[in-house]
């Protein structure tokens, strides 16, 4: 299986669908891979055989049964797969060295701290003061962003909405995605989160947002691998997200979404200002906030 056979079954497609016909042996490594299947990635198949209690040929031959060349090209589409994002895929059952209770939220705080300095330390100052004065002169400013990435366009869209008006999440609602792309249009800017475990139509959607007119920044991981047909955005931001742990850590995106708030707010000539007043003045009138 390749990267580009996307239609090719999965391991847990192809161990479901043998089961019956295995050997008692065989049983054995499927049972030890059908909850944790990305855990080939990181094991050999010496390693597989000791955990499910089996010979190296055994593994061998139940690898070649699934339909792969051999154990080394399983190990490589499990690892293409992991590289994606999935959470199943990176969750392993090994015994993992658990922190000592005092030692937890310092553990975790280091490790969203390195991932939040990667992203920074991946930045260029000069683009981000682009892309702030871009979204202070923008008609209007859509945030786009589904699956993982859809939390971080809603903040952005949360955050820009109380410092200048036209500011809209492209999301489906009630209508095709289509349909509300063809409301992009040149002067407008369009801020696209791209992380990882992106829809399938992305690059397509990235190619009709180039093709509006609308300048684009984009932030993404670094998995992202746009097609050469797509038209460059015209600003991108790469991310760190991946961790040693299964979920993906955001800390870092939502720092840079508050970043660029906070060098559009020093931009909004005046408008930015008189658009809080008038926000704090309806608070008070609508009684909304304690």
């Amino acid at each position: 299986m390749t990267k580009k056979d996307t239609k090719a079954p999965t391991l847990v497609e192809r161990l479901d669908t043998t089961y019956g016909a295995m050997t008692v042996s065989e049983r054995k490594i499927a049972d030890t891979l059908r909850d944790r299947p990305g855990e080939i990635a990181v094991m050999t198949g010496k390693e597989l055989a000791a955990r499910s209690g089996v010979s190296t040929a055994t593994v061998s031959r139940l690898f070649q049964r699934l339909g792969y060349d051999s154990y080394e090209v399983a190990r490589k589409a499990a690892r293409e797969i992991r590289a994606s994002g999935s959470i199943f895929h990176l969750f392993e059952t090994s015994p993992a060295e658990s922190s000592a209770p005092e030692q937890l939220v310092a553990a975790h705080l280091a490790e969203e701290m390195r991932a939040m300095e990667a992203s920074f330390h991946a930045l260029n100052p000069a683009t981000i003061r682009d892309i702030a004065s871009a979204l202070a002169d923008a008609r209007r400013i859509w945030c786009v962003g589904f699956r993982n990435s859809h939390v971080l366009s809603e903040y952005a869209a949360t955050l820009l909405s109380s410092i200048r008006s036209d500011v809209t999440v492209l999301a489906h609602g009630g209508r095709s995605l289509a349909e509300r792309v063809a409301g992009i249009e040149e002067g407008d800017v369009v801020l696209v989160f791209g992380m990882r475990r992106r829809m399938a139509s992305f690059a397509g959607l990235m190619q009709a947002i180039g093709e509006s007119g609308a300048r684009t920044a984009l932030l993404a991981d670094r998995s992202l691998r746009l097609p050469d047909t797509v038209r460059r955005p015209d600003w991108t931001l790469i991310c760190t997200i991946q961790t040693a742990q299964p979920i993906d850590c955001f800390a870092g995106p939502f720092a840079i979404v508050r970043m660029l708030t906070l060098e559009t707010l020093k931009r909004g000539n005046g408008g930015s200002h008189a658009r809080l007043a008038r926000v704090e003045q309806l608070h008070s009138l609508l009684n909304e906030l304690e």
